[in-house]
């Protein structure tokens, strides 16, 4: 995949929706191409690692809550894995297994850092994304309180 269609595919992402192409060239340049085969882990639940957009194949995304593990998805070319493992270095939430040859892009938070430290427009657009999105978070958090302060008291029961 050229580095301009790996720039157009992050610009699919919400995360870089915002961000200018040149700017997404140079991410979709620097970042490392993987190459994982049929069966094999793309991302590993309790793991640290980047990000992983998918640029071709399928993958099966699991859940293991400790009964064993349990298909929630699955994800194919245009989907970003670990978004949150890639800015805070937390472990992957799920397993993700090729269900055929996959290709990602795998961008860390050293490289994302890197580049918004070179382009500070291309930072504060990431850092406009990514205060949205805990905006967002807080309020589903402030439902679920509602939600919550409305219910019966478990002790009355």
């Amino acid at each position: 995949m050229s580095v301009k269609a790996s720039a157009d595919t992050l610009k699919g992402i919400p995360l870089f929706a915002d961000c200018d192409a040149v700017h997404l060239q140079v991410l979709a340049f620097s970042a490392p191409k993987m190459q994982f085969e049929t069966g094999s882990s793309v991302v590993r639940q309790g793991y640290s690692g980047g990000g992983q957009l998918i640029l071709s194949g399928s993958v099966t995304l699991q859940r293991d809550d400790g009964e064993g593990a349990q298909i929630i998805g699955h994800a194919g070319p245009g989907a970003f894995l670990g978004e949150i493992a890639m800015i805070s270095g937390r472990p992957f939430a799920l397993t993700a297994l090729a269900e055929t040859d996959v290709e990602t892009m795998r961008l860390d938070k050293e490289l994302l850092f890197r580049v918004a430290e070179e382009y500070p427009e291309f930072g504060a657009r990431i850092f406009r994304a990514l205060s949205r999105r805990v905006d967002a978070a807080v309020s589903d958090l402030g439902d679920a309180k509602a939600v919550f302060d409305r219910a019966r008291s478990f002790s009355n029961l």
